[in-house]
């Protein structure tokens, strides 16, 4: 039986990708350093402290926590002004907090802008846990972060259920014994084949969740437990 949803913030719940894209070129132009043209893929699966350490291995002057400051200082703004929410992700986290399904979000970015996020677009009253990889310590290379939720919520990974973006993140929390729904986002859209071996369940949206689940207590929870291998 589910009894926890761990959801990724970015390209997941929050339609971010695009402002992280921006962001990682822009902070590499104000700093004077020639950025990859792939920079924003590679910084995709890093933590904040990972990818503080990456611009400083291009160029950039200042320690990790200098230059981490300045990252998350720009992602706050963007977090807190501009970022939308994926299509009926709100609705669909009220779906479950109404059923009793604990709701935790699982980020690599920093909790700050992530929560003003969410509470601008009034999707914090559902959270119940939200937790960083700063906070954990390691990135979603491993397992940690989403174990942490687990038990937060005293489940399983088998009671649990993973919605991810990033397919390495997939991967993680599989290996892990994790059922994972793969959430469509267009920064991802070049790595459909290795979500597709990575998740129980590709979806492009939450429509398709909610259309499908009965809010009706225990029935939601094997509703959703059921819809997790569907294609």
């Amino acid at each position: 039986m589910i009894k926890c949803a761990i959801f990724d913030a970015d390209g997941t719940l929050l339609d971010s990708m695009g402002m992280w894209r921006d962001i990682t070129y822009e902070y590499a132009e104000e700093k004077g350093i020639v950025a990859p043209a792939d920079l924003h893929h590679t910084i995709n699966r890093l933590s904040m402290e990972q990818c503080a350490d990456m611009y400083r291995s291009l160029g950039v002057a200042g320690t990790t926590e200098q230059v981490l400051e300045e990252l998350a200082a720009c992602a706050y703004s963007g977090y807190r002004t501009r970022v939308g929410e994926k299509p009926r992700a709100g609705e669909f986290l009220r779906l479950l907090a109404e059923n009793r399904i604990g709701v935790a979000v699982a980020t690599a970015s920093q909790t700050k802008g992530v929560r003003a996020a969410l509470d601008r677009l009034g999707m914090l009253p559902y959270v119940e846990l939200l937790v960083s990889c700063t906070e954990i310590g390691k990135s979603k290379e491993y397992p940690d972060i989403f174990l942490h939720c687990a038990k937060a919520f005293g489940a399983g990974p088998e009671e649990c259920v993973v919605f991810e973006d990033s397919p390495y993140a997939m991967e993680t929390a599989k290996k892990a014994g994790f059922p994972v729904v793969a959430v469509e986002d267009e920064s991802a859209r070049h790595l459909q084949k290795q979500a597709e071996a990575a998740c129980s369940r590709r979806i492009a949206g939450y429509g398709v969740l909610i259309e499908e689940l009965t809010p009706a207590g225990e029935a939601f929870a094997q509703a959703l437990e059921a819809g997790l291998h569907q294609t």
